[in-house]
């Protein structure tokens, strides 16, 4: 290496006094740093797009697709539905990251409180065949979805037949992300998890679909807003009601599908233990009953809504799962129900926004820093009728908020799940959008709008179906 000039620069700072140096300083360098610091602004950061959402390109694209969603086999000429269901042990063999919070910072769990499990249902009508998957994970992951949607030709079923949701407990295991985004929040991406986790869910809907007979349906809600409050808003609206799918199969075999709008997050976030939360204490509750053989939990609308209840930690879980588990079984004699020949499952591509990441108010960072960090996947939103009653899977944390909205629009037997296997964000209601939150600012990717657009496009697909 040369070094005179470097020497010949040291003589020249050596004449120079620090007031000089300051001037120098200030007279060239700042100005270099502040154009630096411009041209990373325009590369990184553009203002917020406050376009109605009804004037976008993504709009039209959506009227295309709405328009193209075929319901012809719930009017063919079928059988009547059949209906079997099984269970499959997902906990990892050995202890891995954990998923559900970011100041984890993807440590691994120390201890099982009670073990994670896929539950599958398979119906099935002659013409046309489903299944619906609940997984006690925090979402069902684009990364799974993307692996299942490969592997699932194999035992004769495709994605667009597979209805996905997950319980969203905050205490159980990652390894499911490639991005950083995922990383912060699930751990490092691990293949063989993934790929384990996949062979389980395949397992799951075979014993399933073995175990099929005809069966009968009923729907039954209950008050339980006791049990839920809003967290952005004391004011804020929300869901109350415990939802129940009630299967009853020929042979007198009964399973029940419940779905709730509480974040299952009973636990401090510090907590290295897997558990399900009180969607797995409901649903062990629910499987003691003489009357009940098999119960599993989805995800409502959790998006802007906590656990109420009394207690914290366990003692909460206890209680906050015996409560609802009253409900239901106090109920069940009543809920009647009807064989039925109506089947379909409809996924509908749910075009959106470039994603808009805000870091303030009105400042968003470009949507390649937002692809480079988490990922660019699709999304759509997923459809299921069973009978007389209609289910709409979102691919997000939903906002119960909003379902009043959409049943005045829908006037039907609904059931609104989160997590269908393709994720984005918050959805919450457009009247918290500017608020500072963690729902609304860090975790609103694609806003604005996005809550009235949620309502009519849902709305729209429930009436398709």
């Amino acid at each position: 290496m040369n070094t005179l000039p470097v020497k010949n620069l040291l003589k020249v700072l050596a004449t120079l006094n620090p007031k000089k140096i300051r001037k120098y300083y200030y007279a060239s360098f700042v100005p270099v740093l502040v154009s630096m610091a411009l041209i990373m602004q325009s590369c990184l950061l553009a203002k917020i797009d406050r376009t109605p959402y009804h004037q976008t390109d993504f709009y039209q694209q959506f009227q295309q697709q709405i328009n193209e969603v075929n319901t012809d086999s719930l009017y063919t000429k079928t059988d009547t539905i059949q209906a079997g269901w099984a269970k499959v042990n997902i906990t990892p063999d050995e202890p891995v990251a954990m998923a559900g919070y970011g100041n984890r910072w993807g440590k691994k769990y120390v201890s099982v409180h009670d073990s994670l499990w896929v539950r599958a249902f398979v119906f099935d009508n002659g013409y046309q065949k489903a299944v619906l998957l609940t997984m006690d994970m925090l979402i069902v992951p684009p990364e799974v979805t993307e692996a299942l949607e490969k592997r699932l030709p194999e035992i004769g079923f495709t994605i667009n037949q597979t209805y996905l949701t997950a319980t969203h407990t905050h205490y159980g295991y990652g390894g499911w992300a490639k991005k950083l985004v995922g990383n912060i929040i699930a751990g490092k991406y691990r293949d063989k998890l993934v790929n384990q986790l996949i062979s389980r869910i395949l397992s799951a809907i075979q014993q399933a679909e073995a175990r099929k007979q005809k069966a009968s349906f009923g729907f039954a809600q209950y008050h339980a807003g006791e049990l839920v409050y809003h967290r952005i808003s004391k004011q804020g609206n929300i869901d109350p009601w415990l939802r129940v799918f009630l299967i009853r199969q020929q042979s007198g075999a009964t399973a029940v599908i419940t779905s709730f709008a509480a974040h299952a997050t009973s636990l401090p976030s510090r907590q290295y233990i897997l558990s399900r939360d009180y969607p797995g204490a409901l649903v062990d509750s629910l499987e003691k009953h003489p009357d009940i053989d098999f119960a599993a939990f989805c995800a409502g609308g959790v998006g802007s809504h906590s656990t109420g209840g009394e207690g914290e930690h366990f003692e909460k879980i206890g209680n906050v799962a015996a409560a609802l588990s009253q409900k239901i079984t106090y109920n069940l004699p009543a809920i009647s129900t009807q064989y039925h020949q109506k089947l379909a499952s409809v996924h509908m591509p749910l075009p959106l926004r470039k994603p808009q990441w805000r870091i303030s108010e009105n400042w968003r960072l470009r949507p390649w820093v937002f692809y480079g960090l988490y990922g660019n996947y699709p999304s759509s939103l997923t459809g299921l009728r069973i009978g007389d009653v209609t289910w709409i899977g979102t691919p997000c944390d939903f906002a119960g908020e909003m379902m009043p909205a959409i049943e005045k629009k829908t006037n039907q037997q609904l059931i609104i799940t989160s997590f269908n296997g393709g994720y984005i964000g918050y959805i919450t209601s457009d009247t918290y959008y500017d608020v500072d939150h963690y729902e609304t600012r860090t975790m609103n990717w694609f806003g604005p709008e996005n809550g009235a657009y949620f309502i009519e496009a849902i709305s729209r697909l429930a009436n398709k179906l």
